[in-house]
This record gives structure tokens, C-alpha cells and sequence, in this order.
């Protein structure tokens, strides 16, 4: 059924739609239908997260090509993919159980009427019955059951179908879970997936009362290396620092990409003595891979990340928990970034403030 839309929303989309070409216009954005999808959901304000980077690309002038446009959508348009591949599935299902329900009725019906068949035939049978009346009854008994037995081979082999297809369906499924919780630049987890996971693990540290830590990291002077390479050596790098995240860390820790150049990790039943040894082991292997540029050979130099660490308390939210994180982050890149900083490093905290 086509969707009906009232004057006010027709109003409403001819009004974002000549905000976002007008936006597209004044950055320099071609209006090809990926920007324009991009931009049209940031001046409908319906994304509050996309708002917002996309508002802070602006002021500090940070260009919006296609690559952008692109990872913008992996990010915050990955619910919309999600529901759509569930509504498919949810009309491939009802599809299929109607099927299967018809068949098994059918079977049913098929296997009264033998019942049926069998006793009106033995019905008409005594001791005085010639061998004719007995062959007849042989005859309908053996139609009867030839009919149960081709549609019961029907509904087997459509059974062995319907596994498959849900067998399909749930990979389906699964795949998609997964894309819309994965960073589409580096491969780990999004922001959302964070979101999720870092609920999760406080509620179970409340439950159980085992360590959690969060850390923090971002990538020093970021802005400064995308302008002076370019935002497809930027992504590199962001792709490289992925990678020493999610090696560096436990099986059981939970990497992300918080935001731009900001990572995260979740470290459950991880004390902070223990998080911030892993900490500096992943600072330390970002420090040492030198970049080099594929095409010409160039040193790009190196990279060095600033890390902040915070311990669960008891009452802790994930905003308490993540903001007492940003806070030693901060205080890491004040005190001369490229180092880590925990709740526990009094020394490197008097000397961060100092600075």
C-alpha cells in the first residue's frame, strides 16, 4: 500500500530537501543521490549523532567528500538496512509457515480419510465375503495409502526445504546484527555496538562485582596529520590503530570506535593495574609502526595515541564511567600526550594539572 503523506510532511521534506541541496551547495558537495540522502537526514535533525558530526566537520572545516559520505552512511543509516532485511525476513517466514500449515492440513485430511477408507472397506467384509469383495477392499486400502504416502514424502521434502531456507534466513539475520553494530572504516565495533556493550558490562559488574575498566584513547594531533596527507592517509592510519586495539587487547575485552579518532575498550574482569600494563603495550605498538605512503615510498612519520583509564564503582552509570575516562584522557594530553593515565596515577595526575 503506497504511503499517503499529509500536506504538513510534504511541507516539512521540501523545506529539508532545499536546505540540504542549498548546504551541499556552500561545501562544495556534489548532489549525487549518496550526499543528498547523507544531508537530508542531518537538516531533518532526526539523527542527533550525524548532526553533530557533521556540524563539527564544519567548524573546523574539514572536507565532506564521497569516502565521508559513505562511511557516514555505514554508521548512522545501519538501523534502517537492519529493519529492512527483518521486515523481508518476517514476509519470507509468515510465507513459509502458510505453507507448511496448508500441507500439514492437507496430511491431516489425507490421513482421515484413510482411517475413513480402511473402515468402510472392512465395514463391508465378513465371513461370507467372496475373494472379489476382499480384493476390492485391498485395492481402496492401497490407494488410500499411496495418497498418504506421496503427500507425506511432499511435505518432507518441503520441510528439508523450509530448514534450509531458515537456516538462510538466520544467517541473513545474523549478518546484518552484525553490520550494523561494525565500523565500516576499521571492521570493529561502532558506536553503537558500544553503547550496548558498555550497559551490558556494567550491569553485570553490579551483579557480580568483578573488576571493569574502560579505557579511552585517541589518536594525537589527528587533524593536524589528515590535513598535511589527506583523509585517505588519515583513514589508514585510523584502520592501523584498529588493528593494534583489537590485537593488543583480551579476547574477552570489547574494542570500538567511539567516534572520529577516538577508540575504546571495554576490559570486564580486568583490574585497572592490569588495564593500564595493556594500555601502554597497544600505546607502545602504535608508536612503533612507522607509515610509510604505499605509493611513493614517503615517511609519514609515527603515530602515538593518549590513553585515559577509569574503574568501575559501585552506582556507576556508563556516563559516570566513560566521563571519569575522558577525564584522564584529557589529563593525558595535557600532561604532553603519547602516555596513559588511571584513576590510580596520582603522581601523573599533579603533574598533568601542574601543566
Amino acid at each position: 500500500m503506497p504511503v499517503v503523506m499529509q500536506a504538513e510532511d510534504i511541507e516539512f521534506a521540501t523545506e529539508w530537501s532545499a536546505q540540504a541541496l542549498k548546504l551541499m551547495a556552500d561545501q562544495g558537495v556534489p548532489p549525487c543521490p549518496d550526499n543528498y540522502a547523507v544531508w537530508f537526514r542531518y537538516v531533518s535533525g532526526r539523527c542527533p549523532e550525524l548532526t553533530q558530526e557533521i556540524d563539527e566537520r564544519i567548524k573546523t572545516s574539514r572536507p565532506i567528500d564521497l569516502d565521508v559520505t559513505l562511511d557516514l552512511q555505514r554508521r548512522y543509516f545501519s538501523d534502517e538496512k537492519l529493519t529492512d532485511v527483518t521486515l523481508s525476513t518476517g514476509n519470507r517466514l509468515n510465507t513459509e509457515v502458510d505453507q507448511l500449515l496448508r500441507i500439514i492440513e492437507e496430511s491431516v485430511g489425507n490421513s482421515t480419510a484413510l482411517g475413513a477408507s480402511v473402515r468402510e472397506a472392512s465395514a463391508g467384509l465378513s465371513s461370507g465375503s467372496s475373494p472379489s469383495d476382499v480384493l476390492k477392499a485391498v485395492e481402496a486400502i492401497v490407494t488410500a495409502s499411496r495418497k498418504m504416502e506421496e503427500r507425506s514424502a511432499e511435505l518432507e521434502e518441503h520441510l528439508h526445504t523450509t530448514k534450509n531456507e531458515l537456516n538462510e534466513l538466520q544467517q541473513n539475520l545474523e549478518k546484518a546484527h552484525t553490520e550494523a553494530r561494525t565500523d565500516g572504516l576499521t571492521g570493529i565495533n561502532n558506536r553503537k555496538a558500544f553503547d550496548e556493550a558498555i550497559d551490558r558490562e556494567i550491569k553485570t559488574a553490579h551483579e557480580n562485582s568483578k573488576p571493569l575498566c574502560l579505557i579511552v584513547g585517541d589518536i594525537d594531533h589527528f587533524k593536524k596529520f589528515n590535513d598535511t596527507f589527506g583523509h585517505r592517509t588519515g583513514d589508514q592510519v585510523l584502520r592501523l590503530v584498529a588493528t593494534c586495539l583489537k590485537n593488543g587487547a583480551s579476547p574477552h575485552h570489547i574494542v570500538a570506535r567511539y567516534g572520529g579518532e577516538e577508540f575504546a575498550v571495554i576490559m570486564p574482569a580486568t583490574d585497572i593495574r592490569q588495564a593500564e600494563i595493556i594500555a601502554n603495550q597497544i600505546r607502545e605498538t602504535v608508536q612503533a609502526r612507522e607509515l610509510v605512503k604505499r605509493s611513493t615510498g614517503e615517511s609519514l612519520g609515527r603515530v602515538t595515541m593518549s590513553m585515559g583509564i577509569a574503574l568501575f564503582r559501585r552506582g556507576d552509570s556508563p556516563s559516570t564511567l566513560i566521563e571519569r575516562a575522558d577525564q584522564n584522557l584529557y589529563m593525558a594530553k595535557n600532561a604532553g600526550r603519547n602516555r596513559v593515565i588511571t584513576e590510580m596515577c596520582e603522581v601523573s595526575r599533579a603533574q598533568a594539572l601542574a601543566g
